[in-house]
Order: structure tokens, then C-alpha cells, then sequence
């Protein structure tokens, strides 16, 4: 499903260098999730030996580590939810639950020997590009204090669903009983016979809210909005048909091939007043009224007033059947303050509740702000990105040379899954890798970046293309910054973005001169790495504020 060109072409220059003599640029990977994962495997097909993954936590796996609620699962079917280099041919079910999903990450790691390469346990306070080494320096803290990690390269692939986002409730610290978001799940407690409230009916809610409801005495879901949600169409594969697609790899290509087909053929549901989005948007509401809406839940509740796609579509068997259980009730008021006891609306209605949880997403569109980046002219990227994230392609940004993002801006999908182009930005970090490890010598390690030009041209089209989107529509989504501007999808075609990823045009990408020659006296950047405090936010590098 994609080609090769990045890898082949850095395993060549790599191979070349060492015939003559000379070194090859270093690589630091932040984050252990499948996407950090991917880049060490790749650079291990490429030959490249010297490049360590830095994880904060304990384990590898990322989301699929962290959320472990009941029901957790993908929404993406297996077999496209695996890298095309290391296919997984003997999925369980068609879509995967959390476990497996996580023991995959796992084999990654061991297939391709990359726990010598792993630092876990280890956080990225701050990482700064150092003009007279012309490497990066980053600050980390792990149980052994705080030390300075030096690498010719850096790549960010820190995700976007990882920082837990929890509303700032009034009253939130006097509550008296267990409370956590889902992606830190209490196992401990135990909720059978207990009032529980959750927070959200997104994505995550939708997956814990039916165990959650067979269990509890009494559970109450508070909604912003209802979602669009349609049949998850899963199954557990047979014994014969994992055996099948293990022994005869064609055929897990072809069926790989067939849900790729299959899913990206829904693109035509986001584009902006499509037909094909009008029509389902119509069956989904005609479906909900005639066999879910109901005296106890009224058509505000599960029938959404806005355009179809405009939030992200879920899937789901057992959500309305949840939502239509004698315990469970729906309230579309907002909250107003928590108690002791009780979660209080704004119409002033006291929900009782012994535990709460909250199903409220993560931060998205703030990429990168829990880690303070300082690019070759001593500008941050949180000063570059003032008006919103963007990168070309996703991956690169003007005055970052050798540093590289994956699962970065605009490159999620509604559609299809986000390891495809994760793929595809690998394909593009490793032919930079590969001009860079040409360029090298013993003397001035190689620049290499994108100019601004192709960042602005880059950002301009996407943006173009974005107004045909059904994204830009007037509902809050995870999608769009605070401004309204989308940050997080990708606004066409999935082999729209293979094409545009498939080759690295010199005139865009490519070795750069330093930038730093003359800089004004007002804006030079220092000349050695000064550390950051290494615990809270900075004046110079405040936390972003939390959105959804």
C-alpha cells in the first residue's frame, strides 16, 4: 500500500557512509506510541543504529496503553490498524479491542530489537536547537534527575489524544467520591449498585457507558451535543480464517486493500453539503427517531441538529440499547457546579452521585505545548503556531531544521485509518534523513528543512480545501482551535496525501543555510543551551488552555 522510496534511500545513504568512513546523523524519538514505535522500526530497516525513543511512561504503546476503560476499542477495522511493513494477519476481531491492540505495540518493539533503543520513564522538558553544534538538545527528567540528551535529529511523535482533557468544573474539589477521566480508568473502584454521572458521550463514552450501565445502580450522561452513531459492523474472525490470511499473505494484502478501498470511498460523506453526507445524515435521523426517541429520551437528546461529519462519526452495537436502560437518563443541561453529592445544572436540578467520570477527550489542538521547542533563531514553535498549528504536509516547520513531526497538523482522518499516513510521513522524514546523512561530514553537521515558501503555499491550500469540508460547519469538535480553524484533519482524498508525500521535492525540502548569521540584536538566540525549569508552566512557555 506504500512505497518504500524513504527508507530504501536512507538505507543506501547510510550503507554509503559507512563504506567511507564517515559518521551518520543521530535520531531522537519523542513518544512510544505506534507512530514513535513505526519510526524506530523504520530506521532499522534503514541501518540507521544510533537513535533512542523517549517515553514518558512505564511502557510502550501510547493511547493503547493509557485507556484501558471497559469496551475499550478501535473504530478502525484490524487488519488496517497494523504497519503494511509488519502486518498483523491474525486479528482476533474485525475491530480490535484494547488489549490486542497493545500487545501489537508490544511485538513491534520485540520483532524489531528496538528495547535497547527505549528510554522509558523519561519526560521532555524542553528541547532547543543549539546554532554553534547545529544539533538539538533536549532536557529530560527520569528517575535519575534531570539531563541533557544531544542529537542530530529530533522527531516529535507525541500524538494528538494523549493529554487527558478535564473541564474546569466549579465546586469539582469538594466532591467526596472517586472521580477520573477515562483514560485513567479506576479499576479499583467498584461501581455496582452506585450512582455514577459521566461527563461526555464522545468517543470513549460510548465504549465505557454500556459496561458502565449494566453495572451501576444509576447512571446519568451529561451531553454538550448528541453524536452522529452507526452500527459497528464487528465480528470474531474464525480459527480457519486467521489461519488463511497467516499462511497466504496475498490474500491479507487483498483484504487490506478491500477495507482501504471501502473506507476511503467515505470521504464523500465530509465534503461540505455532499449528497452522499445529506442521505446518511437522513438515514441515521430517521433510524434514531423511529426505534430510539422516546417520553424519556426526547429528540434533543440523541438526534443531532448538526451536519454530518462536522464531529466525528462514531460506531457503536450497544450505545442506544445503553441509553434506552431504566437506569440510565440523559441531560442536556449544562453544568453549573459540582457538590459534595451531587452534580447541579444550570436549570438547577441536583443529580445525585457517588462517583463521576468524565468521558471529555483529550487536548488536541495545542500540539506540542507541554513541550517548550525552540527553533534555530530562537523563536518557539508555540510563538510560530500563535494562530493555530500548521506544518508542511504535517511534518515539517520553517526554522526547525533536521526536526520533524509525526501525526502533526491536519493529517488526522475522519475516514480511513491514521496509520496509513503516518506511513506516509515516515516515507517523507526518512528522504530528509537521507539528504541529511548524504551531506554529513566530520566537520559542519547538515541543515535540512523546508522553506517558508512551501509552508505557506502548503498551509494555504489546505486551508482552501478545508472551506469544502463538512469540518468547518458550526458545531465544537475536537477538530478546530479555539478560533474556529481546523488544525487536525486532512481535507481530501487519503491518496491525495500519498501522492503529495510520495517524493521529496528539493525545491521545498531540502539542505538550507543557517539562518542565524545576523540575527537583530532584540531577537538572537543564545548561544548555549539554558535549561528551563523543569517542573510547571514558564511566563515564556504558559500551558495552553484546555480545549476539546
Amino acid at each position: 500500500m506504500a512505497l518504500d522510496i524513504g527508507r530504501h534511500q536512507l538505507e543506501r545513504e547510510v550503507r554509503a557512509a559507512r563504506d567511507a568512513g564517515r559518521a551518520t546523523p543521530s535520531v531522537i524519538i519523542v513518544g512510544g506510541g505506534l507512530s514513535g514505535l513505526a519510526m524506530g522500526m523504520q530506521l532499522v530497516r534503514s541501518g540507521v543504529g544510533d537513535f533512542t525513543i523517549l517515553e514518558r511512561s512505564d511502557g510502550v504503546g501510547g493511547t493503547w496503553r493509557d485507556n484501558t476503560y471497559p469496551g475499550s476499542g478501535c473504530d478502525v477495522p484490524s487488519h488496517l490498524y497494523s504497519f503494511s511493513f509488519f502486518p498483523k494477519s491474525n486479528w482476533t476481531r474485525r475491530f480490535a479491542e484494547q488489549p490486542e491492540i497493545l500487545s501489537y505495540a508490544e511485538q513491534c518493539v520485540e520483532r524489531f530489537g528496538l528495547g535497547p533503543h527505549l528510554r522509558l520513564g523519561t519526560t521532555v522538558r524542553r528541547a532547543t536547537f543549539d546554532r554553534d553544534t547545529r544539533r538539538w538538545r533536549l532536557l529530560v527528567t527520569s528517575s535519575a534527575g534531570d539531563e541533557t540528551l544531544e542529537s542530530d535529529t529530533v522527531v516529535f511523535a507525541c500524538g494528538q489524544l494523549n493529554r487527558p482533557h478535564v473541564p474546569a468544573l466549579e465546586g469539582m474539589e469538594s466532591f467526596a467520591g472517586p472521580s477520573w477521566h477515562s483514560a485513567r480508568w479506576d479499576h479499583g473502584c467498584e461501581l455496582s449498585g452506585r450512582r455514577v454521572a459521566v461527563v461526555g458521550s464522545g468517543a470513549s463514552a460510548i465504549q465505557f457507558v454500556p459496561p458502565v450501565a449494566a453495572e451501576a445502580g444509576a447512571l446519568t450522561i451529561f451531553q454538550r451535543s448528541p453524536n452522529y452513531v452507526g452500527p459497528k459492523k464487528d465480528r470474531a474472525y474464525s480459527a480457519w480464517g486467521r489461519r488463511l490470511f497467516d499462511a497466504v499473505s496475498p490474500v491479507e494484502r487483498a483484504y487490506r486493500w478491500w477495507i482501504y478501498l471501502s473506507l476511503e470511498v467515505r470521504w464523500l460523506w465530509f465534503r461540505k453539503d455532499s449528497w452522499a453526507g445529506r442521505k446518511l445524515a437522513e438515514l441515521f435521523r430517521s433510524g434514531i427517531s423511529q426505534e430510539v426517541v422516546s417520553d424519556r429520551l426526547p429528540e434533543a437528546s440523541v438526534v443531532p441538529d448538526y451536519p454530518i461529519g462536522c464531529k466525528r462519526i462514531l460506531i457503536s452495537n450497544d450505545w442506544y440499547p445503553a441509553l434506552m436502560r431504566p437506569n440510565v437518563s440523559v441531560v442536556d443541561q449544562a453544568i453549573s457546579h459540582v457538590e459534595a453529592d451531587a452534580v447541579v445544572t444550570a436549570d438547577g436540578q441536583r443529580h445525585l452521585t457517588d462517583v463521576l467520570i468524565f468521558g471529555t477527550g483529550f487536548s488536541t489542538t495545542d500540539f506540542l505545548s507541554h513541550i517548550p521547542v525552540t527553533g534555530a533563531d530562537g523563536r518557539s514553535l508555540a510563538e510560530t503556531w500563535r494562530e493555530g498549528a500548521r506544518a508542511y504536509l504535517g511534518v515539517a516547520v520553517p526554522g526547525f531544521p533536521n526536526c520533524y513531526l509525526l501525526y502533526g497538523p491536519n493529517t488526522n482522518l475522519g475516514h480511513n485509518s491514521i496509520l496509513f499516513m503516518v506511513e506516509r510521513q515516515m516515507n517523507l522524514i526518512l528522504q530528509a534523513m537521507a539528504v541529511q546523512t548524504r551531506a554529513t561530514t566530520d566537520e559542519t553537521p547538515p541543515l535540512v528543512g523546508v522553506n517558508a515558501d512551501a509552508y505557506r503555499r502548503d498551509d494555504e491550500r489546505t486551508q482552501r480545501l478545508m472551506q469544502r469540508t463538512a469540518w468547518v460547519a458550526n458545531c465544537r469538535s475536537w477538530y478546530k482551535a479555539a478560533t474556529g480553524r481546523v488544525t487536525n484533519n486532512w481535507p481530501t482524498w487519503t491518496f491525495r496525501y500519498w501522492y503529495d508525500t510520495l517524493r521529496l521535492r528539493p525545491s521545498d525540502v531540502g539542505l538550507t543555510a543557517p539562518t542565524w548569521t545576523d540575527p537583530s540584536p532584540a531577537h538572537r538566540p543564545p548561544a548555549r543551551y539554558e535549561p528551563a525549569p523543569t517542573h510547571g508552566p514558564t511566563d515564556e512557555h504558559p500551558v495552553a488552555p484546555a480545549t476539546r
